[in-house]
């Protein structure tokens, strides 16, 4: 099993690397399945996949949904200025709230951040463009990107070696 390293990452041996390839690819795979495949006991893997989510590398278990199969059509990029760094922890705080901002991102450029957000339709991307963001204290300037198609989008995260990934 992975240990913990001098610089604050846990290190991942070459068994968890697998395990996490094969949860991130279907979480729903049996931990009998997972320990074939990695040639691992069942016991031994459900060990290595509680110590890797109290480690944090896995933060969660969670289904991805189709946004179009709820009826959530629109997907946008929001740049955002804020006046002063003294308004980011209230605003960073207000967008945490809301469910149809995925990901804050501080960025580097003429914005601080940037969100991404998905909404049924132009009418709630407006809504929340005015009544959310628009309104928060130290907003100085928005400007937002509306997607028209996406062609990938993920949720994997390699967990190869840097190494082991080179031809």
């Amino acid at each position: 099993m992975a240990t913990g390293s001098t610089t604050g990452q846990r290190e991942l041996d070459g068994r968890d690397r697998q395990i996490l390839h094969l949860v991130q690819r279907d979480a729903t795979l049996a931990q009998s399945e997972i320990a074939r495949q990695v040639g691992l006991s069942t016991a031994a893997v459900h060990e290595r996949l509680k110590k890797l989510e109290a480690a944090g590398v896995i933060r969660r278990w969670t289904a991805v949904v189709d946004p179009a199969a709820v009826g959530v059509q629109v997907t946008a990029f929001v740049e955002v200025f804020l006046e002063h760094p003294r308004f980011e922890p209230a605003f960073i705080d207000r967008l945490l709230q809301l469910d149809e901002v995925l990901e804050c991102h501080h960025v580097t450029g003429d914005f601080s951040l940037l969100l991404k957000v998905r909404v049924q339709d132009i009418a709630g991307l407006q809504r929340l463009l005015h009544d959310q963001v628009a309104s928060q204290e130290g907003l100085r300037q928005t400007r937002t990107v509306v997607v028209l198609s996406t062609a990938k989008e993920e949720t994997y995260v390699s967990p190869e070696t840097r190494e082991r990934m080179q031809p």
